[in-house]
């Protein structure tokens, strides 16, 4: 749903506020306290008294909502504002699109993030596993070394444009580190695993440890063993995962794919994530991490859905003991 669906389905906060209902509800608002349908006229703020248990409550008692003093229509956009940005979008863009503080806008983003869990069956069938470390700075590109005659030209031109422009040797080099930082595993950066089943969903964590039993767990919690084959790189970390399930290395020295074996999708996916940090975020703290992931498994399982919005406004208004 876009800004403009938004504005013609819901022109009021109370109309807002009533789709909530219906969300949470059903039919008939109930209390949020004693689910009773005993409830008395709206009050000026939208909540209802309870006449069984003389409690008044709103649609967002007890939710992820639960307390916000943010108009639920502002809500709305944001819903809609994030949903519709497949590799994210910055809080800054956040704040300046809904009007709010950047607090504020970071605050919900957070929560929202917060909202995006899909409570999907077991991965199936034929499932590719790795690992991608994030964070640290980008690589150095290669030295480019130019030809004596590309020299000449360059000089020629810079000296043509010294009489209009103040050019000043060696003012635009960039210094770099001379400690290269390590790429791959034994990095300081942060390792996330994922595991994808072909044409289907992805799941995904923040792995501070990558131990065997950790990645056999993963496995264990997210993949239906009997059903599926499981593809993974020449780790050493997945070679005790053939006890469990059906499991196929590639040598990613010596070939990339072999007759359709491959981890290619959740090598896609890798890139997707690490544009979008790199795009939009810049760079993410250890701690939130985790969040960021979430957001980006869940759009991805959701790629189909022309419409994330009612998802994540399902997701807002469940409660712990539904």
């Amino acid at each position: 749903m876009n800004l403009i669906e938004i504005n013609e389905q819901f022109p009021t906060e109370l109309d807002c506020i009533v789709h909530l209902e219906k969300v949470r509800y059903g039919k008939k608002p109930k209390c949020a306290f004693c689910d009773s349908v005993n409830l008395g006229v709206r009050l000026k703020d939208h909540r209802f008294t309870c006449k069984d248990c003389r409690k008044t409550s709103s649609v967002t008692a007890g939710t992820a909502l639960h307390g916000t003093r943010i108009p639920i229509k502002t809500w709305f956009y944001a819903f809609a504002i994030i949903s519709d940005a497949k590799k994210g979008v910055s809080a800054l863009q956040l704040q300046r699109n809904l009007g709010v503080s950047y607090p504020t806008a970071w605050k919900m983003y957070m929560d929202i993030r917060g909202m995006m869990v899909d409570d999907n069956a077991k991965l199936d069938g034929v499932v590719e596993m790795d690992e991608t470390y994030i964070g640290g700075k980008p690589r150095k590109n290669a030295k480019m070394m130019l030809t004596d005659s590309q020299k000449e030209k360059l000089d020629h031109k810079l000296y043509d444009l010294k009489e209009d422009f103040e050019i000043t040797e060696g003012q635009y080099k960039k210094k770099y580190p001379k400690v290269k930082p390590k790429r791959g595993r034994g990095t300081t950066k942060i390792s996330v695993v994922g595991i994808v089943q072909r044409d289907g969903n992805v799941v995904a964590e923040v792995m501070e440890n990558l131990t065997a039993r950790n990645l056999r767990k993963m496995v264990q919690e997210n993949v239906k063993e009997s059903d599926s084959i499981l593809v993974t790189d020449e780790y050493s970390g997945y070679n005790r995962l053939s006890e469990i399930i059906e499991h196929i290395k590639i040598d990613h020295q010596k070939m990339w794919s072999y007759k359709g074996i491959n981890t290619n999708s959740i090598e896609s996916f890798w890139a997707i994530i690490k544009r979008g940090i790199i795009g939009q975020y810049h760079q993410v703290s250890p701690k939130y991490l985790p969040n960021y992931v979430a957001e980006f498994v869940f759009k991805y399982n959701n790629r189909h859905d022309d419409d994330m919005f009612e998802t994540l406004v399902k997701n807002a208004v469940k409660t712990a003991n539904p």
